[in-house]
């Protein structure tokens, strides 16, 4: 069966910030993933006012939000796991809307 038109499908986004479409053009169905990061941004943000003051040595684990579409090409393009943690700190200092405990910023 032939569509006459194409036809998009939005499903929404989920918790983690990921749109999927469905995309339906003549006889091909194409789903399409991507990202919002604003429901990331907002959780560094709320996080950083609740660590405002606290020390490295406060127990504090979690740095910043990394969106799997990142995470996942820095893991296929850096073999060594030296090179992916490296990349991953790159990341984080270049996109520090996205780091969730200002210290590590300094």
């Amino acid at each position: 069966m032939e569509l006459d038109s194409n036809v998009t499908i939005d499903e929404g986004v989920n918790a983690y910030g990921i749109r999927r479409q469905i995309i339906l053009e003549g006889d091909q169905a194409v789903t399409k993933l991507t990202y919002d990061a604003e429901p990331l941004i907002e959780a560094a943000h709320a996080r950083r006012v609740a660590t405002a003051g606290d020390r490295w040595n406060d127990g504090q684990t979690h740095v910043g939000f990394i969106p799997m579409a990142e995470l996942t090409r820095i893991n296929e393009t850096y073999a060594s796991s030296e090179e992916r943690k490296n990349q991953i700190l790159l990341w984080l200092k270049a996109n520090p809307k996205l780091v969730s405990f200002d210290k590590f910023l300094k």
